[in-house]
């Protein structure tokens, strides 16, 4: 049976530990590549409060994101674009599903969270959620130009 868009593209996500993540702010365009963990659409990273893209979500949430790998061969080259909200997570139920989920994901940072004061910068890490809207995967293992498209509904 074949994969719908949305497991081909989930499918995608969960194989893959590291997002590009576009910000736009005061001081114009940023892009940072960020570790991250999903709960379906939802994308999940933590940044350090006084990072460029960090203080350009507090003035812009709306983001983009890019997921690839480097690729040396145009036949291969996948990647999954993302246009979004990143939103701070307030929720403790919600941290703690990320933090989880997060461990599972790598858990050798599991010493670095558990003892965040030793480690500069992640006592003042935050979570952020990017919350999918527009999501377009770009396979050319099926064919120049394969592209696959979801739009999500906004959450109010």
């Amino acid at each position: 049976m074949a994969e719908t868009t949305e497991e081909l593209m989930l499918k995608y996500i969960e194989n893959h530990t590291t997002l590009i993540l576009a910000t736009v702010g005061s001081d114009g365009a940023w892009a940072t590549p960020v570790f991250y963990v999903n709960r379906g659409f939802k994308l999940y990273f933590l940044s350090e409060a006084k990072t460029r893209h960090s203080q350009n979500l507090q003035e812009n949430e709306v983001v983009a994101a890019a997921i690839t790998e480097d690729y040396q061969e145009w036949q291969a080259i996948q990647g999954l674009q993302i246009q979004g909200r990143a939103l701070l997570v307030t929720s403790p139920a919600e941290k703690a599903l990320a933090t989880a989920a997060y461990l599972r994901k790598f858990p050798a940072v599991r010493h670095i969270l558990e003892a965040p004061s030793q480690f500069r910068g992640v006592k003042a890490a935050r979570w952020h959620c990017l919350v999918s809207e527009v999501l377009r995967l770009t396979d050319n293992t099926k064919g120049f130009g394969s592209r696959f498209e979801l739009e999500l509904k906004k959450e109010s």
